[in-house]
């Protein structure tokens, strides 16, 4: 690597890691940030005020508890709460007239969503009741939200993928995009302004419906360096468009970027994910500080996922013959050989 370039490795090193630490929250804007709790931090938080001597009353419903995300958010928000929990599940259609009964006989304190699914049904009805929210794709879309929604985004701040992306591979500098105005152009158009910053060229494809899909993929090959796949149903509304999508960038012999830590065993080259486990730990950290009376700022409202997993696919980086720092493996959970 070239003197200029890594004394410019140094730097973005450098900031990365003051984001990692906690630079990061203060220092963008409100709707896009909220303080974030570390895991010591939600872990001690295990005590909720007893109200008349009773235990605080959550709702807890699961969109899907077949979900592996889901179920692993679900199961560790019930460690770290000390309340009463009822579970319900919207992903059972054969049970879910009894589970919707269930649900409205319960005088619950505060109901945690796990998903698009649960959240709308939280919405139409426990509106006045407090409720947080975790495993939304582009959580705005659903806006308004009722007053006493708090919630943690699905996705990680744009910069802390793009830090990795250039510090483990400094030489890839334009990066092709596929997203749907539905979904995820506002955070397509953040990416976009981030990505300016690191010197990065972010080249995009809006796509409108399945089939457009693989005709813009292929287009934005032609132009990219790598390929940024997102969480989008429009574009992959089937787990099978992942494969075709993994196997024509095979083809064209251009590395993929991606959001769920499996997508390396696949062939993703670079896994920049949200961590499950911790997600349902933070959710349980903001009930505890609803219930506990505690007033939370405006601007901490919806927060960030407060935990992340790196993962690399060093067999495929090598099978393409790129070039990548050594240096910045140490900041690699995981490591595919």
């Amino acid at each position: 690597m070239k003197s200029t370039e890594h004394n410019k490795f140094l730097l973005y090193l450098f900031l990365f890691s003051f984001f990692v630490s906690g630079g990061l929250s203060s220092c963008i804007t409100p709707r896009t940030d909220a303080p974030r709790l570390s895991d010591t931090e939600i872990r001690n938080q295990t005590v909720f005020p007893e109200k008349s001597g009773e235990k605080p009353r959550i709702l807890l419903i699961n969109s899907d508890s077949n979900v592996e995300k889901y179920k692993t958010a679900q199961e560790e928000f019930k460690k770290t709460v000390s309340a009463s929990v009822l579970e319900a599940n919207l992903g059972n259609e054969k049970e879910l007239e009894g589970e919707i009964k269930k649900m409205l006989a319960y005088n619950a304190d505060l109901v945690y969503c796990i998903g698009a699914k649960a959240f709308s049904f939280a919405k139409d009805h426990f509106g006045d009741k407090y409720i947080v929210f975790s495993s939304i794709i582009n959580c705005y879309r659903l806006t308004p939200f009722p007053p006493k929604t708090y919630g943690i985004s699905n996705e990680l701040h744009t910069r802390m993928p793009l830090f990795m992306f250039r510090s483990i591979f400094p030489d890839i500098r334009r990066l092709g995009i596929l997203y749907s105005e539905q979904y995820t152009l506002q955070w397509f158009k953040d990416a976009e302004s981030q990505a300016k910053e690191l010197e990065i060229e972010i080249i995009g494809n809006s796509v409108a419906e399945k089939e457009e899909m693989m005709p813009a993929l292929k287009n934005l090959l032609s132009r990219a360096d790598a390929l940024w796949l997102i969480s989008d149903p429009v574009i992959m509304p089937e787990k099978k468009f992942l494969y075709e999508i993994l196997n024509v960038c095979a083809k064209y012999r251009k590395p993929v970027f991606s959001y769920h830590e499996t997508y390396v065993n696949y062939g993703a080259v670079l896994v920049v994910s949200v961590d499950e486990a911790t997600i349902g730990r933070q959710a349980a950290g903001i009930a505890m500080e609803l219930l506990s009376g505690n007033k939370m700022n405006t601007d901490e409202k919806i927060q960030f996922p407060a935990g992340s997993q790196i993962s690399l696919n060093l067999k495929k980086t090598e099978e393409y013959s790129l070039e990548y720092n050594k240096d910045g493996l140490g900041m690699v959970n995981n490591i595919v050989k």
